[in-house]
């Protein structure tokens, strides 16, 4: 093998390459000790109030949560219905145009 030496921008012959005799076996790790200063304060437990989630959210929970074998981009009526068909038009018209893209750049006009 060859390297290109940097300063001279000639190729010469590269090193051989070097493989260890012996297998090289695990090393022992010590686990860190932790030392803090003294006078270091660490912060208590907080029970304070629990925040309670408003009632038009439960709602929301229970009606998207409920089994009743309807996909959940369906679930929310008919205006979800508008969106995931208007979803899925743009992505039809989106990979048809990439197609159209293909096609016309594989089979380029004549210029006669």
């Amino acid at each position: 093998m060859y390297t290109k030496n940097p300063f001279t921008g000639r190729l010469s012959q590269a090193p051989g390459v070097q493989i260890p005799t012996k297998g090289v076996g695990p090393v022992a790790v010590e686990t860190p000790v932790i030392s803090y200063s003294p006078g270091t304060v660490f912060p208590k437990e907080h029970a304070g109030p629990r925040t309670t989630v408003p009632d038009f959210v439960l709602q929301k929970m229970k009606h998207f949560q409920a089994p009743n074998n309807i996909p959940i981009h369906l679930k929310g009526g008919p205006l979800d219905r508008v969106l995931f068909g208007a979803t899925l038009v743009l992505c039809g018209v989106g990979l048809g145009t990439c197609f159209q893209f293909f096609y016309e750049m594989s089979f380029p006009k004549r210029n006669d």
